[in-house]
């Protein structure tokens, strides 16, 4: 649903532009946007830091923000325990969908630009920064300041591979061969953790055993 949903509005964008891009009046704004305060960030880079220090204090520290990881790690039992699953489930498509389309406004206030392809490329990218950053794709598990530390690394990759001119394409396909590879060992984890015959670590250590002797 999210992909069909996703290629509809990019051929709605394509078909809305005539795929042309859609160059802005006035270049004050962008300007303001790109400007680098105190020798160390942007206003975005300031947004964004704001956002994920809000987002991790109410993952972390509100009833609602710890729900949202109890309907990711079992929907079934979050909606015995009273917690409405399917609502979460929709506002969290919802949020998420509204951070990417402020983010695609801001990236054209930014360029002075607004194209059809803006972000195209950055799908598998975001993914994969998502999932360095501790976030299992299965849900139930993830932070704000995972995905913030899973950002900078791909980032800092992408810059080293621009460095050295490394072509779009590849990148592509490293950013896709670090996705594979994080999922592949989260589900082996996953699988061990679940594997038959395997007891907790509480009982596992217990020297009682079921019959009540040592």
């Amino acid at each position: 649903l999210t992909l069909a949903t996703m290629l509809i509005f990019r051929s709605l964008a394509h078909w809305i532009t005539n795929s042309q891009p859609v160059t802005g009046t006035d270049i004050m704004l962008s300007l303001a946007l790109a400007k680098i305060y105190l020798d160390v960030f942007t206003l975005r880079s300031a947004l964004f830091i704001a956002l994920i220090v809000l987002l991790h204090f109410w993952l972390t520290r509100t009833i609602p923000g710890r729900n949202v990881f109890a309907v990711g790690s079992n929907p079934a039992a979050a909606k015995e325990s009273g917690i409405a699953s399917d609502r979460i489930v929709f506002l969290g498509f919802v949020f998420a969908g509204t951070l990417a389309g402020l983010a695609g406004v801001l990236q054209s206030l930014v360029t002075n630009t607004g194209s059809p392809v803006f972000g195209s490329e950055l799908t598998v990218a975001v993914i994969a920064a998502v999932v360095v950053g501790g976030t299992r794709l299965e849900g139930g598990r993830g932070s704000a300041l995972g995905t913030l530390g899973g950002v900078l690394t791909i980032g800092s990759l992408t810059i080293a591979m621009e460095f050295q001119s490394v072509p779009a394409y590849v990148q592509q396909v490293v950013s896709g061969l670090i996705l594979i590879l994080l999922v592949v060992l989260d589900r082996a984890v996953t699988t061990k953790g679940r594997a038959p015959g395997t007891r907790p670590a509480l009982v596992r250590d217990n020297p009682i055993t079921q019959g009540g002797t040592t």
